[in-house]
């Protein structure tokens, strides 16, 4: 028992896509563009992206996301809480296209209580 709980809340996560080397290149790349986003709320997702995605979406909505990155090496994810507000700031560029906003996943955890 690790006295918590996990629950996995609803949430609209915005996805981009992107061509980059490694990870690093997509973070620098995405600090450049929207310094305001806080970067460990966003998942960077590099070669085959439906185990990754499977974790955030249903695999219909995983395999949406993957076909509409076609052609990209990268797919980025930000979370809600990366950025305040309801919109997410990032702008779509040539280097960060916007795919969409899909209803999918975070986890929150609940500290267990026992019985009153």
């Amino acid at each position: 028992m690790t006295g918590w709980t996990r629950h996995d809340l609803p949430a609209d996560i915005t996805v981009h896509a992107g061509d980059f080397a490694s990870q690093p290149d997509a973070f620098a790349q995405l600090l450049a563009e929207c310094p305001s986003l806080d970067l460990t709320h966003v998942e960077v997702i590099r070669g085959a992206p439906i185990t990754r995605l499977c974790a955030r979406f249903d695999p219909e909505t995983a395999d949406d996301i993957a076909a509409r990155a076609m052609g990209r090496d990268t797919i980025i994810l930000i979370l809600p809480a990366a950025y305040p507000g309801l919109s997410c700031p990032l702008q779509p560029t040539a280097a960060l296209p916007f795919l969409g906003v899909w209803r999918g996943r975070v986890p929150h955890m609940v500290e267990d209580r026992g019985a009153p």
